[in-house]
């Protein structure tokens, strides 16, 4: 069996030879595009586990790649609460949100220790000028974030919270497949209150719904590690608000 997911690491080696070239920016381009990419590229972006990569009203500098690791994107609300926007994953882009004013709009920080590759804006707008395979490929990364954000919306809007643990179980277990990883195993690399703030519920009915799902044996919690036991049980109690409509 392979390790979980998310405990590998890389070194800089060529997008070529990357594992997440099919995920990420390289996806899409042909030879030359992917050299002339690659020789602007920073493949050693090092951010320690809760350093921030950047943060909310700074400018933009870049696009990044999730290549190891984890990070978060939030805001800070006027009386210091924090809402949760989104977990990056390897093969995972951010840094869209500035594209509109040119300042990020959320503040991005790392979970654990992560590894990630940067392609700094300077170069990234006049490489969009220069390769028409490199403006598609960042318009479709762009159409992916809103068609997820949508996503998200219908879920916090709409699904009861069980069945809202029980899609998200299901997204992740699909995101670490698509990468080469197990589908019924991986890690979990955020905290429990984390993943209750991102899911809009308290972290009592989190910890509450995870108990019910292990004694119906749809899953097993190890500390951060999950194991799926019945996927086809899981598919059907996150789909069941669809099936009752």
């Amino acid at each position: 069996m392979k390790a979980p997911a998310n405990s590998f690491t890389q070194n800089a080696i060529s997008c070529n030879a990357c594992s997440l070239r099919h995920l990420c920016i390289p996806n899409g381009l042909n030879k030359d595009e992917l050299e002339e990419l690659e020789r602007s590229i920073d493949k050693t972006v090092k951010i320690p586990k809760k350093h921030e990569l950047y943060k909310a009203n700074e400018d933009i500098n870049g696009i990044y790649a999730v290549k190891s690791g984890a990070l978060k994107t939030s805001i800070i609300n006027s009386e210091g609460q924090e809402q949760i926007l989104e977990f990056h994953l390897p093969g995972d882009l951010l840094g869209f949100d500035a594209f509109a004013t040119n300042t990020h709009s959320c503040d991005a920080i790392a979970l654990e220790d992560s590894l990630l590759c940067k392609l700094p804006m300077e170069v990234f707008e006049n490489l969009c000028d220069k390769l028409p395979g490199l403006r598609r490929v960042m318009m479709q990364q762009i159409g992916k974030e809103i068609s997820h954000s949508q996503h998200l919306l219908l879920s916090l809007g709409q699904l009861p919270t069980e069945e809202r643990l029980a899609s998200y179980l299901l997204q992740l277990a699909e995101h670490f497949h698509a990468r080469g990883f197990s589908k019924s195993e991986y890690i979990l690399p955020m905290s429990r209150q984390d993943l209750s703030n991102y899911l809009g519920m308290a972290v009592e009915t989190l910890s509450r719904i995870i108990s019910r799902m292990s004694n119906d044996k749809l899953i097993k919690i190890e500390q951060r590690k999950v194991i799926i036991t019945d996927i086809v049980k899981l598919e059907k109690l996150a789909h069941a608000s669809c099936g009752s409509a």
